[in-house]
């Protein structure tokens, strides 16, 4: 998409806002398992041990609906990995990329390891980080992409997870769960939001995570680590 200097200096000042207003998140209790790497941004600039595996990855959306409706069984099954990719449009994603990064399997879903080089280096990542998983401070950071469908942001919306968002770029004013990205409205999906944050610079950061806080007494906990995993 081009840009032309006054977008350019508005997305400038977007990200500048960004990261002050998510280096003003005053709880570290939280845990996000997101769908791809925007969701970690909080990660980024508050400069905290990621406790979560869902890092500098992406879940083609089927996928990601089925993993964290069942965290705890996906969590616990073993890494394994493949050539290809069972979806021709995440073999394409994958060619299009700069190189030629590895993706998993948990059982009937994929992971795509975007940013990891070989597949040693993300199994390391990915056994060593799961096992921080906080079961009692999740939040769900999902978006409008990659095979995802309306009928997938339905399912997503109507989940028992009290603390869960997804960007999008049309308006879904029936659907509680999404913030609409509003430099996309014309597209049928979000773009790089991860590289291009300044686009998220309507978004309260501080109100969003800190409503962890705010639900983990009363909310229904969909996953718990069991004893026997290793530490």
């Amino acid at each position: 998409m081009f840009k032309n200097p006054t977008q350019r200096f508005i997305e400038k000042l977007g990200r500048v806002w960004v990261r002050a207003n998510i280096r003003n998140i005053k709880t570290r209790e939280f845990c996000i398992i997101a769908s791809n790497c925007t969701g970690t941004l909080p990660y980024r600039f508050l400069d905290i041990p990621y406790n979560t595996p869902t890092v500098n990855l992406l879940f083609l959306a089927p996928c990601y609906l089925k993993f964290i409706q069942n965290l705890e069984h996906y969590l616990n099954e073993p890494l394994v990995f493949y050539p290809t990719s069972k979806y021709p449009e995440g073999e394409s994603i994958r060619n299009n990329f700069r190189h030629h990064y590895p993706i998993g399997t948990l059982d009937d879903i994929e992971v795509h390891f975007m940013h990891y080089q070989t597949a040693a280096e993300a199994k390391n990542k990915w056994d060593r980080r799961k096992k921080r998983v906080d079961p009692d401070n999740l939040i769900f950071a999902f978006t409008d992409k990659d095979l995802c469908t309306p009928a997938l942001l339905e399912e997503f919306d109507s989940l028992p997870y009290p603390n869960k968002y997804v960007l999008t770029a049309k308006n879904w004013p029936q659907l509680k769960s999404t913030i609409q990205v509003p430099y996309f409205e014309d597209e049928q999906e979000i773009g790089d939001c991860y590289t291009h944050y300044g686009h998220l610079a309507h978004i309260d950061f501080v109100e969003l995570i800190s409503s962890v806080a705010k639900s983990n007494q009363t909310k229904q906990v969909p996953y718990a680590i069991p004893e026997s995993v290793e530490s």
